[in-house]
């Protein structure tokens, strides 16, 4: 029989009694992280009482970034000493060159992605890449974009009239200056209209050895919002993006459905939020196949992921990597437990076992119309 997952809910998400410390003693930080895990305790308890089909958060995700993902987190163009290369800024300080180019292989199957560029910061510097996109808000955007597309069943989205209007969709709270997240959330828009993606599949049998692959772009037209002339201006035209032809027919032909609030919870936590992409697609593979159960190693789900612990020059994780990643792994593996209580793994040492229970969200094809 298959072992039990953890009842208890993440340990993040509920937070610690403060004792006889007031809350609006504590320093800003500790009050922002106290905020945070009452938000994902709510989150959590949301999740648990209705089904996504009951709550209409039924989201869908292309097949295509699961079988390998974005990177975690930013990547930069390295130098000979593998240290970020350096270029001035033209403020008298210096500014790290973003990567131009990303690449994930798994297997057979490998995702690369070649960055846009944009305004360089000196003659002697005047285009730059944009950089790749990355992490959490990337992965979240992404399933919002392939939703709303195949929601409304056009490849062209409306990004709502402002950006803080965009930002509500996707439940981020606007926020201005330099860190803010308004800034965080075009500039992912911006990366992943820009970026251009290479599939590919190679297959080696006796005396004979394919290659296949395909570009596209995500976008082919974009619109991120207009302005009156003045800073403070109203807006004045609303943002739009258009998806391209042949991503179009990807997403119509290959994607399949997640819970919108799982990605929204784990929109701060990349490898959780892979992990539970993984397991939804895997868990509804072993049910079209009628296989009990699907075992994997660290190195085979590593490669996967869009997570880069340290690898030897065959591309297997080092002891270390080995023992860091697995701790995150299992770490991440309660968490979407705690989400989803039909959820049946185990995770003996150095690799991951998991039982058909179906996936988190069944998938019902679009009934057809007509004769």
């Amino acid at each position: 029989m298959p072992p039990s997952a953890p009842a208890s809910a993440h340990a993040d998400a509920a937070p610690p009694p403060l004792g006889r410390v007031s809350a609006e003693r504590l320093p800003r930080a500790s009050r922002a992280a106290s905020t945070r895990r009452l938000n994902r305790a709510r989150q959590l308890v949301q999740i648990l009482e209705r089904s996504a089909r009951d709550a209409g958060t039924i989201a869908m995700s292309p097949t295509h970034f699961v079988q390998a993902m974005l990177p975690h987190k930013e990547v930069y163009q390295l130098g000979p000493d593998g240290e970020p290369v350096e270029i001035p800024d033209g403020n008298g300080g210096t500014l790290k060159l973003l990567a131009t180019e990303y690449t994930a292989t798994n297997c057979d199957y490998t995702l690369s992605l070649r960055a846009g560029m944009t305004q360089g910061p000196s003659h002697l510097h005047p285009r730059v890449s944009r950089g790749v996109p990355y992490g959490g808000l990337a992965r979240l955007l992404l399933c919002h974009v392939v939703t709303e597309a195949r929601t409304k069943k056009s490849p062209t989205i409306d990004l709502g009239n402002t950006i803080s209007a965009f930002c509500e969709r996707i439940e981020v709270t606007p926020s201005g200056g330099a860190n803010g997240r308004l800034g965080y959330v075009l500039d992912q828009l911006q990366r992943l209209a820009t970026c251009v993606v290479t599939f590919e599949w190679e297959t080696i049998t006796p005396g004979r050895r394919d290659l296949k692959g395909e570009h596209l772009l995500v976008v082919d037209d974009y619109h991120f919002w207009s302005r009156g002339g003045t800073p403070t201006a109203e807006p004045i035209e609303g943002g739009s993006i258009t998806l391209s032809d042949k991503f179009w027919s990807e997403i119509v032909s290959s994607c399949f459905p997640l819970d919108f609030r799982k990605a929204l919870l784990f929109r701060g936590w990349p490898l959780a939020y892979d992990l539970y992409l993984w397991l939804t697609y895997r868990l509804a593979a072993l049910q079209r196949t009628g296989r009990e159960c699907l075992t994997v190693n660290y190195d085979q789900i590593h490669a996967q992921l869009g997570s880069h612990y340290r690898t030897d020059e065959d591309g297997a994780l080092t002891p270390r990597g080995k023992k860091d990643f697995g701790y995150k792994v299992r770490r991440a593996l309660r968490a979407i437990a705690a989400t989803w209580p039909e959820l049946r793994y185990e995770a003996p040492r150095g690799r991951i076992t998991v039982y058909s229970t179906g996936p988190d969200v069944e998938y019902r094809p679009p009934k057809r119309t007509g004769t």
